[in-house]
C-alpha cells in the first residue's frame, strides 16, 4: 500500500478554472461575480457579517421572509423552483428540495474580462499560499509516495496507457494526468511539477467551491471564508497538501458541492460536470455520494439540473469494470476503532487544528479532547437544525452525515490507519481520510452562521449575529494562524535532486538498466536525458 494516496481509496478531479459560475473570492473591484455576478468584498455596501444584505442580496424581513422563501438574487424561489420541474415522489420530494436552492442572478452590468481575472489571481494566490506553508525542506523540493514511486516512473515508461492503469484497485485518472502533463518537462523538475500540480488543483477547488456554494452561504464574506478554508486547512499538511497523489482528497470535497449547486450558466454547469466525473473516475469513495445524487434526481427531474449527476455517473462507471475485477489489499478493523479515528481526526483537529491535537496527545489528554470536540460540534449541529432556514438544515445534516459515512467507510476498508503513527507531530496515518470531512464540517457551519445571519425578529438580535460571527471567525482563525506552516514528515525527505543524481550516476556505469527509486524503476534514457 502507498504512505499517501493509497492504503484506501485515492480520488482526484480536474479542477474547475477561472469560468467557473461566480466571483473570485477578494475581487474587490465592485462589480458583480463572474458569470453568476454576486457581489464581492469591498465593492458591495452594507454587506458585513452583521449588517444589512448587500443590493442584489435577499432582504431580512422578519416572518415574510419563511413564508415567502427567495433566492440570494432576491427572486422568490418558488418561481426559481418553478424551472426545475415538480419534485417526483411528492411530499418526499418537497422534503429533499430544499437541499438544492437555486443560484442568485446575476445582476446586469460588469466586466467578463475583469471577473475572469480576479478569478485568476485567487487560484494564483491560493496556490502560492498552499507551497509556501511547508517548513524544512520546501515541497518543490521533494517528492511524496506513489508520485515518486508509481506515477512519475510509469507516467515516463508508458504516459498514454498509465492514465488507465489501476493501483491499488481502482482508477485514479486525475493524479495520472498531471503526471502525464509533468513527464512533459525535464525530469529534474519533477519535484515543482507534482507540488505545483498538488497546490494548483486545491487552489482551483476553492474558487470552485466559492462559486457552487452560492446557493446556500448568500454574504459573500462567508463564501471567501468557506474558499479559505480549503487552501487553509490546518491539517492538510500531514498528508495531502502538495502533491498529485492525494488532490483525490479535495476533489471529493468539491464533489459534495458540485453535487449541490444549481448553476445557471452553462460554464457552471460544465465545471461542476468535471469536478464530479474526476472525483468519480479517481476514488470509488465517490459512491458514498449516491444517495446525494439520488436526492437531486428525485428534486429536480429536469435533464437541464444533471451536469453534475452525469458528471459523477459517468467517472464511477469507469471504475466499475476496474473495482471488480482487480483485487486489492484489504487490512479489516472494528467499527469502534473507525469511529474512535473520526472522533481524533476529524472532530477534535477540526477544532483544535493540527498543533491542538498534538499538545493534546502530547499531555495524555487526546481521548477527553475528542469527547468534549465531539459535544461542541454535536451541541453546534442541534443548534443549526434548529433554524428556519430548511436549506440550512438540509445542508448540515447532508454534511455531516456523509463526512462521517466517508471517512468510516474508508477506515473500515483500509483498517491499518487506525493505528496510531510513531512520529504524529510529522504525520498522522490516514490523515487523508480525515480531510474531506473536516471541510464539510467547516461548510455546514458556515451555511449554519450564514442562516442565523439572515434571522431576524429574535432577541437581542444584533448582539446574536455578531456572536455567531466573532464564534465562526475565531474557531476557524485561531487553527488557521497556529497551523499555517509546520514541519511534516516530507519536509525531512532528501531533495529530489539527490535521488536524481544517484540516479545519473548509476545510469552512466549501467546504461542498459533501469535504476530504481525506491519501489518503481527511472528509466535511464529519461534520467540522462535531463542532463543535457
Amino acid at each position: 500500500m502507498g504512505q499517501a494516496g493509497h492504503a484506501g481509496w485515492g480520488a482526484s478531479g480536474s479542477p474547475a478554472g477561472p469560468a467557473a459560475d461566480g466571483a473570485a473570492p477578494g475581487n474587490g473591484t465592485g462589480q458583480g461575480s463572474a458569470l453568476t455576478g454576486e457581489s464581492t468584498p469591498g465593492g458591495t455596501p452594507g454587506s458585513a457579517l452583521t449588517g444589512d444584505a448587500a443590493p442584489g442580496t435577499m432582504p431580512a424581513s422578519g416572518p415574510a421572509q419563511d413564508a415567502q422563501p427567495q433566492t440570494p438574487a432576491g427572486e422568490p424561489a418558488a418561481s426559481a423552483d418553478a424551472a426545475a420541474g415538480r419534485p417526483w415522489l411528492g411530499r418526499f420530494g418537497r422534503m429533499l428540495a430544499p437541499l438544492f436552492p437555486p443560484s442568485p442572478a446575476a445582476p446586469p452590468g460588469g466586466s467578463t474580462v475583469a471577473r475572469l481575472l480576479a478569478n485568476l489571481a485567487a487560484i494564483i494566490l491560493g496556490t502560492l499560499i498552499m507551497l509556501v506553508r511547508q517548513t524544512g525542506v520546501p515541497a518543490w523540493r521533494t517528492l511524496w509516495a506513489e508520485d515518486r514511486n508509481v506515477f512519475l516512473p510509469q507516467a515516463l515508461s508508458s504516459s498514454a496507457r498509465s492514465l488507465f492503469t489501476p493501483f491499488a484497485g481502482y482508477l485514479e485518472l486525475y493524479p495520472r494526468f498531471a503526471a502525464d502533463v509533468i513527464v512533459r518537462f525535464p525530469l529534474r523538475d519533477a519535484a515543482i511539477g507534482f507540488a505545483v500540480a498538488g497546490a494548483f488543483t486545491a487552489s482551483c477547488l476553492g474558487v470552485f467551491v466559492f462559486h457552487a456554494c452560492s446557493g446556500h452561504v448568500h454574504r459573500t464574506e462567508l463564501r471567501v471564508l468557506l474558499a479559505a478554508s480549503v487552501v487553509l486547512l490546518p491539517t492538510a499538511l500531514e498528508e495531502i497538501a502538495n502533491n498529485a497523489v492525494n488532490t483525490t482528497w479535495y476533489l471529493l470535497f468539491a464533489a459534495f458541492w458540485a453535487l449541490v449547486w444549481r448553476p445557471r450558466s452553462r460554464w457552471g454547469m460544465a465545471a461542476a460536470a468535471l469536478v464530479s466525473f474526476a472525483a468519480a473516475s479517481s476514488n470509488p469513495l465517490a459512491v458514498i455520494y449516491l444517495p446525494l445524487a439520488a436526492a437531486r434526481v428525485i428534486a429536480l427531474p429536469r435533464l437541464r439540473e444533471h451536469a453534475a449527476t452525469i458528471g459523477w455517473l459517468a467517472g464511477g462507471l469507469t471504475q466499475v469494470p476496474v473495482v471488480l475485477t482487480v483485487s486489492r489489499g484489504h487490512v479489516g478493523t472494528t467499527l469502534a476503532k473507525a469511529l474512535e479515528f473520526y472522533d481524533q481526526n476529524v472532530t477534535l483537529a477540526a477544532v483544535a487544528g493540527h498543533r491542538g491535537t498534538d499538545a493534546l496527545r502530547s499531555a495524555g489528554w487526546l481521548g477527553p479532547g475528542a469527547i468534549a470536540a465531539t459535544v461542541l460540534i454535536a451541541i453546534a449541529v442541534v443548534w443549526a437544525c434548529r433554524q428556519r432556514d430548511p436549506a440550512a438544515r438540509a445542508l448540515v445534516i447532508a454534511a455531516v452525515a456523509l463526512g462521517l459515512i466517508l471517512t468510516v467507510g474508508a477506515v473500515l476498508i483500509s483498517g491499518q490507519v487506525a493505528f496510531r503513527s510513531a512520529r504524529p507531530d510529522l504525520y498522522v496515518r490516514g490523515s487523508r481520510y480525515a480531510q474531506p470531512a473536516i471541510l464539510l464540517l467547516v461548510s455546514a457551519a458556515i451555511v449554519a452562521v450564514d442562516g442565523f445571519l439572515r434571522r431576524t425578529g429574535i432577541r437581542l438580535e444584533r448582539a446574536a449575529h455578531v456572536t455567531a460571527a466573532v464564534l465562526l471567525v475565531a474557531v476557524l482563525g485561531t487553527t488557521w494562524v497556529s497551523d499555517f506552516r509546520y514541519v511534516n514528515s516530507r519536509a525531512t525527505y532528501k531533495p529530489w535532486s539527490y535521488h536524481l543524481a544517484r540516479i545519473e550516476h548509476r545510469c552512466e556505469h549501467y546504461p542498459r538498466r533501469d535504476v530504481h527509486v525506491t519501489v518503481a524503476g527511472i528509466p535511464c534514457s529519461a534520467a540522462l536525458t535531463s542532463r543535457r
